[in-house]
């Protein structure tokens, strides 16, 4: 698929309704979706797509490839993966964010597109439903139409995701790693003064952690 080509389908995605809930930090988080489009060579006939997306609690970047990220999105979405990666860059380079579709269930209704969205997105109003995406789309780019959804609620949920992270040390990952290693070696010098047979050890923990320098007079001060 063209860049062109991407950009045309891409414009022709409406979200009609977001969900009011953003995507949590800890945990996973469930957005229900309604995907409508018009059948092209049937007037009058839309094909509604239910379903959910399952977004995982988000990781610190790894260095998986972008296509992983996407489960259950269609044929396209590794193609489509790679073109929304441009745009949504930022986001997908500081935190790994994975998504999985489930319960897909397609029928063909006989009205507009149009008429459809309309009726959903009213239903869901007057039962104040908090959770629930509406979205028009072609037919053959429900798979895109459904990936832009949710990169856009995860663009919503970053700030709040990020911040999280950060209060439990989390988004600095060598700078948690060391703090880890600080804290395991703190814990054998204070056992040490109580048994001399966790020297040994400790001496070796200090080597690998190449943190002997630091601690060598207190090491050395047992001996």
């Amino acid at each position: 698929m063209d860049a062109p080509t991407f950009q045309s389908l891409l414009k022709r995605v409406e979200v009609l309704r977001a969900p009011k809930r953003a995507l949590a930090t800890f945990g996973a988080t469930t957005m229900p979706y309604h995907l409508v489009s018009p059948v092209e060579e049937l007037e009058n006939r839309a094909r509604l797509r239910r379903g959910r997306v399952v977004s995982r609690r988000p990781q610190i970047l790894t260095p998986d490839s972008l296509a992983k990220r996407w489960q259950g999105f269609g044929r396209q979405s590794s193609q489509f993966a790679e073109l929304l990666s441009e745009a949504y860059r930022d986001l997908l380079r500081a935190l790994e964010y994975n998504f999985k579709n489930e319960d897909l269930r397609t029928r063909v209704l006989s009205s507009s597109a149009k008429e459809v969205c309309e009726r959903i997105v009213a239903d869901l109003e007057a039962r104040g439903d908090r959770d629930e995406a509406v979205v028009r789309c072609p037919d053959g780019a429900w798979g895109l139409a459904l990936m832009k959804l949710t990169l856009d609620e995860a663009a919503r949920a970053f700030p709040v995701n990020v911040r999280d992270l950060e209060r439990r040390g989390l988004f600095d990952p060598a700078g948690h790693e060391a703090a880890r290693r600080r804290r395991e070696i703190e814990e054998l010098l204070a056992r040490a003064r109580r048994d001399r047979s966790v020297l040994e050890p400790l001496g070796r923990k200090l080597r690998q952690y190449g943190l002997f320098e630091e601690y060598e007079d207190k090491f050395l001060a047992f001996f």
